[in-house]
């Protein structure tokens, strides 16, 4: 499953049901029930309050703009990594908006708030699992960054507070309160995505039978291990630590297989995220 990932057919296809969830997210459950966004689908709601424009054409005015800025100040290889948000985003948006069946799946707010928050979220850590970018808004601050050397992520949270605070004259407190409960359950759901499948369990394992554990390891539980040469707080004794990263199946065999060794062991275990190398990227090699 995770070798699909990675393929480019894979990259390909997360991208494209990425910008389709995120876009359905907002014309089934945001734009309905107005509650306030961030990004250029809030400039797009500033837009067609004021002026009453469409806001799917607002956003593709925009974007385009903003992938043509990114095209001439960053060169092509930026602009084609937001080339799919930009065009596609706006183009599925306007889609999914001539359907008006859609802007009456619930009347319940707070279901909306949730539901669109979660597959807003779900749309976008695809699209960044995929490497690929949802453009919009966050061109600015990428642009700002690389000329002036502005930190991004500040950049973003101003543009998208501003951009909420235009919103503000038009939006009662529930609009802002539902607002905010989908841009956090959108961070939620867009880092567990963008981490899915690729958290295991490291290991540091010091004892002085690190021989013996390490070779148990290596030859009866099949698992990789480096030896980083440490010395005893106390007593200062010489002797090499353990390290070696596993799945969370093989956690209880790793820690039993190195008691039964040595039931003094001290061992810690932490989740990591984003392993690379062999034995989980690629293939091992014996």
């Amino acid at each position: 499953m995770n070798k699909f990932l990675d393929s480019r057919t894979g990259n390909i296809l997360m991208v494209l049901v990425g910008i389709a969830c995120d876009a359905f997210s907002f014309a089934a459950f945001v734009l309905p029930h107005k509650f306030i966004a961030g990004g250029v689908t809030g400039v797009g709601r500033v837009f067609s309050h004021y002026f009453e424009f469409d806001v799917s054409v607002v956003v593709a005015i925009i974007s385009i703009s903003l992938l043509i800025l990114g095209f001439l100040l960053l060169g092509k290889l930026f602009a084609l990594s937001i080339v799919a948000g930009s065009v596609l985003f706006p183009l599925f948006l306007n889609v999914f908006n001539r359907f008006d069946a859609l802007k009456h799946l619930t009347d319940q707010p707070m279901l909306a708030a949730i539901i669109g928050g979660v597959l807003m979220g779900f749309g976008l850590g695809l699209i960044i699992r995929a490497g690929a970018s949802s453009g919009g808004s966050d061109v600015i601050p990428i642009i700002l960054n690389r000329k002036l050397g502005i930190p991004v992520a500040p950049l973003i949270y101003i543009a998208d507070f501003t951009i909420m605070i235009l919103q503000l004259p038009f939006a009662n407190t529930n609009d802002v309160l539902f607002g905010i409960i989908v841009v956090m359950l959108c961070t939620i759901t867009l880092n567990k995505v963008v981490l899915f499948g690729s958290s295991n369990v490291q290991f540091t394992i010091i004892s002085h039978k690190y021989k013996e554990i390490n070779e148990a390891l290596q030859n009866d539980l099949d698992v990789g291990s480096t030896l980083t040469h440490g010395i005893t707080g106390h007593c200062k004794d010489p002797l090499d630590v353990i390290i070696c990263v596993v799945s969370h199946e093989s956690v209880h065999r790793v820690r039993t297989t190195v008691l039964e060794i040595d039931e003094e062991a001290f061992m810690t275990m932490v989740d990591v995220s984003g392993v690379n190398g062999r034995g989980f990227t690629m293939a091992r090699k014996y």
